[in-house]
């Protein structure tokens, strides 16, 4: 009988703990933006986003040297990877261009841009890790060029990791926005 009453108040106790708390995550730019401002048709627009696999997922991810992942369980994104990512560097890129980058294609996109994301996680050395490649098309040619970083965490936690994230977000958006043909119709080399 004692058994019984032991199992009973361990599993009461144990419906009774709370849960973790789950912390959800914006990627977002600190660019501001006029709202109800219409977009200058630059002729520039971002094409296809494709995110690997293994961080296409709510959690964010870390990395073990050996090769082994862990996505977070109570750490995760509050919406898909690939919308945020499209409206971020969308963007940042307009930013640092100086130019309207359409977040979408259209019929009267002459450039277009397309990014892979093959890694953007964090590292077990204390760094967050972006590596991308991006292919800017215009005119029938097309030039591809590739993106690899870290950036080295300014604290601990979660939260440390998607500040340096945004980071090199914001290095690649800068890389990609210095490849754009200077009118479009070229592309720059």
């Amino acid at each position: 009988m004692r058994i019984i009453c032991l199992i009973v108040t361990v599993l009461l106790a144990a419906c009774s703990s709370q849960p973790p708390q789950t912390s959800s995550y914006l990627l977002r730019t600190e660019v501001a933006t006029t709202p109800g401002t219409p977009l200058a048709n630059s002729g520039i627009a971002l094409g296809n986003i494709m995110v690997a696999d293994y961080i296409d997922q709510p959690g964010l991810v870390l990395a073990a040297g050996d090769g082994t992942i862990h996505a977070a369980r109570y750490h995760v994104w509050a919406e898909p990877l690939q919308v945020s990512l499209r409206r971020y560097l969308a963007t940042q890129i307009s930013f640092a261009s100086g130019r309207d980058i359409s977040p979408t294609t259209t019929s009267a996109t002459g450039v277009s841009i397309d990014v892979s994301v093959d890694q953007m996680h964090g590292a077990g050395n204390g760094s967050a890790v972006l590596v991308a490649y991006w292919r800017v098309a215009a005119d029938g040619s097309d030039k591809s060029y590739r993106f690899s970083e870290q950036q080295a965490l300014s604290g601990d936690g979660y939260d440390a990791l998607v500040r340096a994230e945004e980071a090199l977000l914001k290095r690649l958006a800068e890389a990609i926005s210095a490849s754009l043909p200077a009118a479009a119709g070229s592309v720059a080399g």
